[in-house]
Formats: C-alpha cells, sequence, structure tokens
C-alpha cells in the first residue's frame, strides 16, 4: 500500500492565509511513487518530513502534539490546521489540531506503520557516531531506550509465552519484577537481532566501503547480588582487518555516515512486512561525497541486495538541499519516481513561507509551452533539452571540438574546477589556472555549443552508418532552434510544424542508450583480456590494456562499441610461453582482428567475439557491463 496524495495545511512551515489557498500545499502521488525532492534552506523539507512522521507517531501515541504554523489565525481560514494523507486503498487519514477530526490513533494499520517505517536525517545518523567531550555514544539508549530503535520491536522467539510483548514492554516489566525468565528471553532474543543487523548492516556497507566492517557486541543484562545491572552494547569496527579503537577519530565522515546509514536501513530491512512501508531520508547526503552517494542509491534501486531482501516495497522519500546532486539524483530515480522543487516563498507574503513545484525537464516545459501556443518560448526549451541530450549521446572526444568563431553566441562555457586555484578576499574572486603536471597540458576551455553537437551527431550516424532517420530534418530544424525568434510570425502553422518535427526528433534520440561501460577515470589504463583457441589445439590468453574509456552504444537493434584506443601487451599459451606483443591500435575492433589474425583465422573479429570474449581483470566479459 502506498501515499498517493499528500496535503498539509498550517502546520510548521506551511503557512496558508485564507481558504484560497487551501490546496497550496498538496504533492499528487497518483501511482504511489517515490518522491525526490530539491529544496533551499528554510523551504520546507524538514516540515514535510516531520509532518509525515508525526502522522505516523501519532497512531501509537495518544495526545501526540500537533505543531501548528506559528502565525496561524482560525478566523482566516474555515477548516482546522492538519495533515491529510490519501492512500491507494481509498483511505483518507488526518493527523489535525482538531482531535476530533484526527483518526490516525483509529488505525491499526498506522499503529503498525508508525512502528515499522522508516525517517532518517542527518541528525539521526549522529547518534551512531558524534562523540561530545570524547564520550562514547549511548548505544544502549539509541537502541533500546523509551523511543529506542529496537523498543518497540516484538520479542521474535520468547521462551515465555507471556513475553511475546514489545523490546521496551519486556523491559520494564524485567524492572518491576527481575525475573531469570524475562532475563534470559531478553538477551536471548536481543543478541540474536543484534547479530541479524551486524550481518545486514556489513552487507550494505559493502557497497559503499568494502575495507570496513562493524562488530557489534552485545553484554548481557543480568542480576548481580539482588541488583539488575544494564546491558552493555558497543561497536568495534575494522578497517582493512584491522580494529581501529577509536574510528570515530580515525575515519573519515562519509565512512562514518556511510556506517550509520547501512545500521539504520539494516535494522529497516530486518522488520517484518506490513501493508505500507515509508523511508524518509532528509538530507542524510549532507556527509557523503559523490563516491558515496551514488552507492545508497544503488542500494534503494537494487532488486536484490545479496540475502534476497530489497526496498523495492518501500515508498522512498529523499530530500537535499544541494541543486547539483538534486540534478545528478533525477537521472538515475527516473521509473516510479517523482521529483518536485521548494522554494522560499518571501516575494508577496511575509513571513517567508515555502513555494513548491514539480522538476519539469526542459521538454516537459517545451510540451507545455507548446500546448498554451507560446512557440518562442516551447523552442527556447527544446533548444536547451537537445543540448543536454546530445551532450548525453555522444563521446567525450567529440563533445569539446575547440571554440568555433561566432560559437560563444549561442555556446556554453565549461570550466574544469580542478583545473583553477582560487584566491577569494571581501570584494572579488580571483582564479588562476593551475601549472601542468607530470607534462599533461592543461585546457581549462571546453566548448560545445548547439551547433557543434548537432553537427558531431550528424557526422557520428554517417560514419558508422547509424539507422537514424531524422538526419536530414534534424539539419532543417537546426537554425530555428539555434534561433527561435528569427521568424516573423510565431504564430503561424510553418512555425508550429517546425516544432512538432523537433518533439518526433527529439523522442527519436531519446531511444538512444549511450553510456560508458568501462571508464578510464584517474588511471592511465584499464587492463583486459580474451581467450581464444589459435588454431593448433592451443588456448591463447591475449591481455592488452584500454586507454580510452568504452562507451556502448544502442539504437533499434543496431548496437556498437565506440573506438577505443587499445594497447597490446603480450599473449600467454597454455603451456606457459610468454610473447611480448607492444602494438597500439586505433580502436578496440581493430585490437581484436589482430587477435583473430594472429591465431591463423581468416576473418576479421564479429560482434559477439568482442562483447564475448573480451573480460576485465575481475573476469568480467563486456556484455555483463552493458
Amino acid at each position: 500500500m502506498k501515499i498517493k496524495s499528500i496535503h498539509v495545511s498550517n502546520y510548521r512551515a506551511f503557512l496558508n492565509h485564507n481558504d484560497e489557498e487551501k490546496d497550496r500545499y498538496r504533492i499528487e502521488l497518483p501511482e504511489g511513487e517515490n518522491l525526490l525532492i530539491y529544496g533551499e534552506n528554510g523551504s520546507g523539507k524538514s516540515s514535510l518530513y516531520r509532518a509525515l512522521k508525526d502522522v505516523f507517531l501519532s497512531g501509537r501515541t495518544l495526545g501526540h502534539t500537533f505543531s501548528k504554523n506559528l502565525f496561524f489565525r482560525q478566523e482566516n481560514v474555515s477548516d482546522p490546521p492538519c495533515v491529510h494523507m490519501q492512500l491507494d486503498d481509498g483511505q483518507d487519514i488526518f493527523f489535525s489540531s482538531d482531535e476530533d477530526l484526527t483518526n490516525t490513533t483509529s488505525s491499526q494499520l498506522i499503529k503498525e506503520a508508525g512502528i515499522l517505517s522508516g525517517f532518517i536525517s542527518y541528525r539521526d545518523l549522529l547518534k551512531l557516531h558524534f562523540r561530545d567531550n570524547d564520550d562514547a555514544p549511548d548505544f544502549v539508549s539509541f537502541f533500546l531506550g523509551k523511543n529506542g530503535l529496537f523498543s518497540h520491536l516484538e520479542i521474535p522467539a520468547p521462551k515465555k509465552p507471556s513475553n511475546k510483548i514489545s523490546v521496551g514492554e519486556l523491559w520494564q516489566k524485567i524492572l518491576e519484577k527481575k525475573d531469570d525468565t524475562d532475563i534470559d528471553d531478553y538477551n536471548i532474543n536481543l543478541d540474536s537481532i543484534f547479530e541479524s543487523l551486524q550481518q545486514k548492516a556489513n552487507l550494505l556497507l559493502a557497497r559503499f566501503h568494502r575495507e570496513c566492517n562493524i562488530c557489534i557486541k552485545y553484554n548481557d543484562c543480568r542480576i548481580e547480588d539482588g541488583i539488575l545491572i544494564n546491558p552493555e552494547i558497543s561497536f568495534d569496527i575494522s578497517f582493512f582487518d584491522t580494529n581501529i579503537s577509536k574510528h570515530h577519530d580515525f575515519l573519515n565522515e562519509a565512512r562514518l555516515t556511510s556506517m550509520a546509514i547501512s545500521v539504520y536501513l539494516a535494522h529497516l530491512l530486518n522488520l517484518p512486512p506490513s501493508s505500507i512501508r515509508i523511508l524518509f531520508l532528509d538530507d542524510i547526503f549532507i556527509g557523503l561525497d559523490m563516491s558515496n552517494r551514488l552507492p545508497l542509491i544503488d542500494i534503494l534501486l537494487a532488486d536484490n541486495l545479496g540475502d534476497g531482501t530489497s526496498f523495492k516495497d518501500f515508498q522512498v522519500f529523499l530530500t537535499t538541499y544541494d541543486r547539483e546532486w538534486f540534478g545528478v539524483a533525477k537521472s538515475y530515480l527516473r521509473k516510479g519516481w517523482k521529483h518536485i522543487e521548494f522554494y522560499v516563498d518571501n516575494h508577496a507574503q511575509q513571513p517567508d513561507r515555502p513555494f513548491i513545484r514539480n522538476s519539469d525537464s526542459y521538454k516537459e516545459r517545451a510540451r507545455f509551452h507548446f500546448i498554451h501556443c507560446d512557440y518562442p518560448a516551447s523552442a527556447n526549451y527544446l533548444r536547451k533539452e537537445f543540448e543536454r541530450i546530445l551532450r548525453s549521446v555522444l563521446p567525450g572526444n567529440l563533445l569539446y571540438p575547440g571554440v568555433e568563431k561566432g560559437g560563444i553566441d549561442n555556446g556554453s562555457i565549461i570550466l574544469a574546477r580542478n583545473r583553477f586555484d582560487m584566491v577569494q578576499n571581501d570584494d572579488v574572486w580571483s582564479f588562476r589556472v593551475k601549472e601542468p603536471q607530470d607534462g599533461q597540458l592543461i585546457n581549462p576551455l571546453k566548448f560545445a555549443n548547439l551547433q557543434s553537437l548537432i553537427n558531431q551527431f550528424q557526422s557520428l550516424v554517417n560514419q558508422y552508418n547509424i539507422p537514424f532517420p531524422f538526419l536530414d530534418e534534424l539539419g532543417a530544424v537546426k537554425n530555428r532552434l539555434l534561433n527561435p525568434l528569427s521568424h516573423d510570425d510565431f504564430t503561424s502553422s510553418v512555425f508550429k510544424r517546425e516544432l512538432m518535427t523537433a518533439f518526433a526528433i527529439l523522442e527519436e534520440i531519446e531511444k538512444i542508450n549511450s553510456k560508458i561501460i568501462l571508464p578510464i577515470d584517474g588511471v592511465e589504463s584499464i587492463q583486459l583480456y580474451c581467450m581464444i583457441d589459435n588454431g593448433a589445439s592451443q588456448c591463447c590468453c591475449y591481455r592488452f590494456e584500454a586507454l580510452d574509456n568504452i562507451r556502448y552504444f544502442q539504437y533499434e537493434n543496431f548496437r556498437m562499441l565506440f573506438n577505443a584506443r587499445c594497447r597490446s601487451l603480450y599473449k600467454v599459451t597454455e603451456y606457459g610461453k610468454i610473447e611480448v606483443m607492444q602494438f597500439e591500435y586505433g580502436t578496440l575492433r581493430k585490437l581484436c582482428d589482430s587477435v583473430i589474425f594472429d591465431c591463423g583465422k581468416d576473418r576479421k573479429s564479429d560482434e559477439n567475439f568482442i562483447y564475448d570474449c573480451v573480460f576485465t581483470e575481475e573476469g568480467v566479459k563486456l556484455s555483463d557491463l552493458i
């Protein structure tokens, strides 16, 4: 079961001044989509997080406080402040300042989901590794306290039937009676819970950092001289199989954050199934760099995390204040996801309050303006979308062919940040190009305007005989897209037809799958090998290096690997004889042709040979990387 609609009114940041603004804060998820949210600081992201969290908390806690907006005035609106959710089975869930309107406490579904749902913020992550005055985090309170991670979790396998209660309830029972059987039930089950948590947390952590490992130690509670001794919990962290005594001082923030995320997510995966499962991650990317953000996306999208579990049954909400990361995440989170943006609306009303809009793509905005007959605006967004999609399709060596005369008027300049030193004072930012290192030339200016992108795409199609049907039409609309305001009649049927053709071309380009399957990133080359029978009943292993990114390109039934420079190293026969073969080849296909020829075969390498007989150093064939 999923949430299909969220409506917030006069809760925390969500201020409605009057009845005309009643639906100002409504988020529609008609198919129960997951939700990715970008928001400026102070735009209301965390208020939405708290709104949904409070709905579920109120289901298990009578009298849970509703946080009305500070500037709310009931005399200005007809309805009381509320958070209203509609589920895909038609249920309406209300949490309101009016207790007669609130129905969360009577909903068994919300009570169950309140225990099993995951609301995680960056501040929650700090509880697992932040130290105040060098004191260790209080793991007992974190896991077993009144509102701890395990406090509402039911004891899974008690020996005593009456102990089929929550962890928190059993602990209260132990405090009152100090019964040995109760204590045994508590210790045995908690030890099992922590063992399962540790196993799954390490499974997830390996997707971030394979060199790190978590060991969670649970020391039993017990009775000594009639006094109840509390349990003890500690984390032992190993790094490259070496135990770290003070891991919070040794590990960087990204590793500490990814460990905390792994523990939280492992706990959620260990919970019993329920009708509705929510995972809301509020700004948890703060402590992660890009290399650690993508593994988290991979975890959320995986069909199988390695033990048969996944987050496919969860409805996931992600928020971020990082605009650049939001753009990256959108490209990964497409199917089954909706994207919206939060901004601070301080234009006409005081105090500040959220402004929410759908995060449309350039194509969607172009379509909107086309439908409303605003053809110049449609053409403008079409131009942006063509630039975006052609940059994603073309290989890097074609993207930046050099600055063309007159191109600056219509192009974009891309400055590589790692090529510059920056000096800042109160008045200006100064940039200085870094000195070349290791004999490499630095080219800080890279240029690729739409004219150049279209020309390069046309050349690519012709060079490789790609069966793209709209090549002539693309050339015909090129000038219109480059200068959409040149037409003297924006409402003419001619201009409309040109835009319709541009949409058709765009949809055809969207069918192209162009991606780097083997990146050369920060290294000079990547070693590959292939195994082949040389025709003399000997199996030879040819080893070589890829010097460029290997990019896969597919359009309809046409597929290919773009030219990638390669260098052969040596071959080894099955008898151990080594023959050095130091040759450079302009393409991967030419290298494979030479391998076939060296084996005495009078033919060139076919497509299947390149995809299925060339392996990475780890033994993965190229076809498995697609």
